[in-house]
């Protein structure tokens, strides 16, 4: 379940990339995890199917070819494969990709927002989730 867990992760990390790039909207990359929409938006939501499918093995090995497809894409797409982001902390170099600078980061654990490692671990608190916070109020 970690295995699943972790590849459910990165899919979100992969959301990021996608909303910022025309072909794999076009190309409907999102739709490759079918009844599993809900996997885009949250990590932490599982159907009773999806467990079903964890038990099985079929859930991990869907993810694994979903996931190889999206690597494809980054590595493939000239708008993938050079974005990166900045660090909502400090907003200094170097700039995150959360595909080749994955132990350089830290991604926040409620709203999946990437920061550097360090600055994430002096802030206490995400950027992000605040902003929101006070955009609630």
């Amino acid at each position: 379940m970690r295995e699943v867990r972790e590849l459910r992760e990165k899919i979100i990390l992969y959301k990021a990339h996608f909303m910022q790039c025309n072909k794999a909207m076009r190309e409907g990359q999102f739709l490759k995890l079918k009844s599993r929409q809900h996997f885009i938006d949250t990590s932490k939501v599982y159907t009773v199917q999806d467990l079903l499918d964890a038990n099985s093995g079929t859930l991990l090995a869907e993810l694994l070819a979903v996931v190889a497809d999206y690597e494809m894409h980054v590595r493939e797409c000239s708008t993938c494969s050079h974005l990166k982001f900045l660090c909502a902390v400090c907003t200094a170099p170097p700039l995150i990709s959360p595909f080749t600078d994955e132990y350089s980061l830290a991604q926040c654990p409620q709203c999946h927002g990437l920061l550097h490692r360090p600055c994430f671990n002096r802030s206490h608190s995400c950027p992000y989730c605040l902003a929101q916070l006070v955009n609630e109020s």
